[in-house]
């Protein structure tokens, strides 16, 4: 008997403070431990913005990351 292998993408949420603020013309919002900022129309924009931009940022981590595979850092 073979064994079998199933490859498929998994998302997986990770959950991280972030701080948003109102001011005059919208909300800001920012992650300050991977300096990631959005700004909104409302705060549901802001929060949906910064969702985006982490899943973004998280992304490039990873991608940079696989690129690094079986390397050795001097």
């Amino acid at each position: 008997m073979t064994a079998q292998a199933i490859k498929l993408k998994v998302t997986a949420s990770v959950p991280k403070d972030c701080i948003f603020q109102l001011e005059d013309d919208g909300w800001n919002g920012g992650c300050e431990d991977l300096s990631v900022s959005v700004r909104g129309s409302s705060f549901e924009d802001a929060k949906r913005k910064m969702e985006a931009a982490l899943q973004e940022h998280i992304e490039g981590v990873l991608h940079r990351h696989s690129g690094t595979k079986g390397r050795i850092a001097a």
